[in-house]
């Protein structure tokens, strides 16, 4: 593991995130069509609390995960010690930045799950980030991500909030609801999310504060011509519905050229 000492953004959630995320699987279906498409291993970036990683592990594929926080990827450990013994080595976790990380192996595919590409919050890390996955992939190999679409009533404003009650987190009786406040700043396209857990069993709260910077659909085509990619497909759902801006998600399939 590259050794990385600052703390990152995704420390402060590492806590709660299952809570609000393990029993997201709206992807997963998606996800490992492609692996028995394009084979393993596979290269996941951002792969957390390695959600997406030991559905793949658990169908005989091998996955090396990155991530920039060691208390994600602790707890994906963790959640890898579920799965059967000889299971476990189909997954290898690595502490590192996706905008720069250097790994032995080349790769046939690579994902990039739940819209973590939309951390980078630069032009310049965006392509820092392409450019380090058009290293590690083969000739002809495969990127596929998703991101949300920008839309267009929901970014016209500049902040709003929301709430997720204990009864919609898993489970539910964690005692921890979740306050959401988002603000907005259109010129540089950036969404920053502050989530605040309250935990009715100890009366705190604790804030995490996560920003991504959102992309429409022909920039992120533009980076990744820019980057040495392919576009090959952009769906509008997982069951590759056909592009749709009101979907409200869009899928990249990339092809290494």
């Amino acid at each position: 593991m590259n050794s990385q000492h600052h703390q990152a953004p995704y420390d402060k959630f590492a806590k709660f995130y299952d809570l609000e995320y393990s029993h997201k699987d709206n992807d997963l279906d998606f996800y490992l069509a492609l692996a028995r498409a394009f084979g393993s291993p596979i290269l996941e970036i951002g792969v957390g609390t390695a959600r997406v990683a030991s559905r793949l592990a658990a169908a005989g594929f091998s996955v090396v995960g990155i991530d920039n926080s060691a208390l994600m990827l602790k707890s994906a450990t963790q959640q890898l010690s579920h799965l059967k013994e000889m299971l476990i080595g189909h997954v290898q976790l690595v502490h590192a930045d996706m905008r720069n990380f250097t790994l032995e192996t080349i790769f046939p595919l690579c994902i990039i799950p739940f819209r973590a590409f939309l951390h980078n919050l630069t032009m310049d890390e965006q392509l820092e980030t392409l450019t380090q996955i058009h290293r590690h992939l083969e000739p002809g190999g495969i990127l596929a991500f998703d991101l949300f679409v920008p839309l267009y009533q929901v970014i016209s404003a500049s902040e709003w909030h929301d709430k997720i009650g204990e009864e919609e987190l898993h489970p539910e009786n964690s005692g921890v609801s979740i306050d959401i406040k988002i603000k907005h700043r259109p010129e540089q396209q950036i969404l920053r999310v502050t989530n605040s857990y309250f935990n009715r069993q100890d009366g705190k709260t604790r804030s995490a504060t996560m920003n991504y910077r959102y992309i429409f659909r022909y920039e992120m085509e533009a980076l990744l011509r820019l980057s040495g990619f392919q576009t090959i497909e952009v769906y509008g759902g997982f069951e590759k519905q056909r592009y749709n801006y009101h979907s409200g998600i869009m899928i990249f399939i990339a092809k290494r050229a």
